[in-house]
């Protein structure tokens, strides 16, 4: 039986410099790219299939600002019911390809009240708040024993911010936080994660952070704030999604001069 990577292989003749995985409603940096190639999640054998509005499920070959890269055009999340393992195949998928470098976007809340919904968070470290599972359980050796105090590559954040100021993009930096969902979290648990120094929860990104620094890779990861439950109350899928159509913009503006200058 082919791996994921042999059957995409067999598809394209393709090296990426950068795989991108892009979070719920925030594909419109698709617009830039010059796209090669378009695969379906359903086409390859046993990769797991999109399940969520806002994850269009597949795989996209192309070129933006100079550079070959890999599209993950929605993810699965552990709340549907996936594996760890089944959820981080993006990641490994990317690594088989040539890819070296991760571009990681999602939709977060708000945990800092000095966040407002459609704010861009560059995501300086993270909380890891599924206790359930961990992909790399059952990996052998000590490379399984991965640091994490540099998850997210400082040099590359460095040169987003220097973009920010020249775009006049509002960018900050802050603290990602992921919990399992799919419900959203009460009122006391956003209320420790802000006692504890988060600044944002969301319900990915992470296990695909652990893989990316386990495979060596440089790892840039984006949020845009889709919601406040210390404002607006009550938050649906519906409200991020629509928020996340908005900011991705401006994250696209980012990405696309980020590799522009790299």
């Amino acid at each position: 039986m082919k791996t994921y990577a042999e059957f995409v292989k067999d598809k394209i003749d393709f090296k990426a410099d950068f795989a991108i995985i892009i979070g719920s409603g925030l594909s419109s940096i698709l617009a830039s790219v010059q796209i090669v190639k378009k695969i379906s999640y359903q086409e390859i054998p046993h990769y797991p299939v999109s399940t969520v509005a806002g994850h269009t499920g597949e795989l996209i070959f192309g070129t933006l600002s100079g550079k070959n890269i890999l599209i993950f055009n929605g993810r699965v999340h552990f709340y549907e019911g996936y594996s760890m393992k089944e959820i981080t195949s993006s990641v490994y998928l990317a690594h088989e390809i040539g890819a070296n470098n991760m571009i990681i976007t999602n939709a977060a809340g708000a945990v800092n009240t000095a966040l407002n919904v459609g704010d861009i968070m560059l995501i300086r470290d993270h909380v890891n708040f599924i206790f359930a599972d961990n992909p790399l359980r059952g990996e052998k050796g000590n490379k399984r024993f991965v640091g994490l105090i540099d998850a997210y590559d400082k040099e590359y954040r460095i040169k987003v911010n220097e973009i920010a100021r020249k775009k006049r993009i509002n960018v900050k930096e802050g603290v990602y936080c992921a919990v399992s969902g799919p419900n959203y979290e009460t009122m006391a648990e956003l209320t420790l994660m802000s006692r504890l120094g988060i600044d944002a929860v969301g319900m990915s990104t992470v296990p695909e952070v652990i893989v990316a620094r386990y495979l060596n890779m440089k790892v840039l990861g984006f949020s845009c704030i889709t919601d406040s439950v210390f404002v607006d109350g009550e938050v649906t899928h519906e409200k991020v999604l629509d928020m996340a159509n908005r900011c991705g913009k401006n994250i696209s503006c980012l990405i696309e001069e980020f590799l522009k200058e790299i």
